[in-house]
């Protein structure tokens, strides 16, 4: 189906919960991929034959939820002759993001270059294997602002892999969470398939939610919406140590402006912006004294 790019990941979390796979991501050509001059994307997902009718129909009325936030068009279903997941497998290669950081499906054999640093991962969904431009661009800003034996913050983990990278990188500890259930089961199984659980604690909800249990941090990476990332800014500051950074992704390219005006009356400066495609990376520091 298609989507506009805000409801880009809220779709895809959804088709993953019920399909084999995980969801996939598509960028419409030019010609068609504009409505109304914004962007559009088609998020596809594989439904096995036996469990079809019972999953299309929890589909729906998670899309009739979305419906109320996000523009979606209609749900489309193709019959499929051949196993769509198999043929999605052979066209998974291992990728490169940044300097250092490789996505590598886990079926895949790859030996990792000297200083390369390999991150195992599953699910189809491209919003969770690097391949959407938000979470590259996430990879890439904590491959620079992320220093070893510091604490992280991520907020939205989704399928875990921004919490896999930060402990890659040398994160001390990572404190992740996320509103869906679902998601936060993915990335704790995501945790242990890279051996990283240890140094991750996991929650279902909010930063205001556990508010009491989250300790500042030195850095924070927050990759959701824009309007949703600007109501948390107080809260995500006040667990910002001075001196520490915030990478904010999931921005629009028309509302990078507008977004860190929000970050300089949240008193966090603006210092530096990744943009791909469509979509930018913000990352703001905190002023050194309060």
């Amino acid at each position: 189906m298609e989507v506009d790019p805000e409801a880009c990941e809220a779709v895809a979390e959804l088709f993953s919960r019920y399909g084999k796979g995980g969801a996939v991501i598509e960028t419409l050509p030019a010609k068609t991929g504009v409505q109304d001059g914004i962007p559009v994307t088609r998020v596809k997902v594989y439904l096995p034959t036996q469990q079809s009718s019972k999953q299309e129909k929890a589909i729906r009325l998670g899309l009739n939820r979305l419906k109320t936030t996000y523009s979606i068009s209609g749900l489309k279903v193709h019959v499929l002759k051949t196993d769509w997941t198999e043929g999605w497998k052979k066209g998974y290669q291992p990728h490169k993001i940044g300097k250092r950081l490789v996505i590598t499906p886990t079926w895949k054999r790859y030996r990792p270059k000297k200083e390369e640093l390999v991150i195992l991962m599953d699910p189809g969904m491209a919003f969770g294997t690097g391949l959407h431009p938000t979470t590259r661009l996430c990879l890439m800003a904590l491959e620079r602002y992320l220093h070893p034996g510091r604490r992280v913050l991520d907020v939205g983990t989704g399928s875990g892999i921004l919490t896999i990278a930060a402990v890659k990188l040398g994160a001390s500890h990572i404190t992740a969470l996320d509103i869906e259930e679902m998601a936060v089961n993915v990335a704790k199984q995501n945790s242990a398939l890279n051996g990283i659980s240890e140094h991750v604690e996991l929650y279902t909800g909010t930063v205001k939610d556990f508010k009491k249990r989250i300790q500042p941090v030195y850095l924070i990476v927050v990759n959701i919406l824009t309007y949703t990332i600007i109501k948390m800014l107080p809260e995500l500051k006040e667990k910002l140590l001075p001196g520490g950074y915030i990478i904010a992704g999931g921005i629009l390219v028309e509302l990078a402006e507008e977004f860190e005006n929000a970050l300089k009356e949240a008193r966090l400066n603006p210092v530096e912006r990744l943009t791909e495609e469509d979509w930018v990376t913000v990352i703001a520091q905190s002023h050194t004294r309060s």
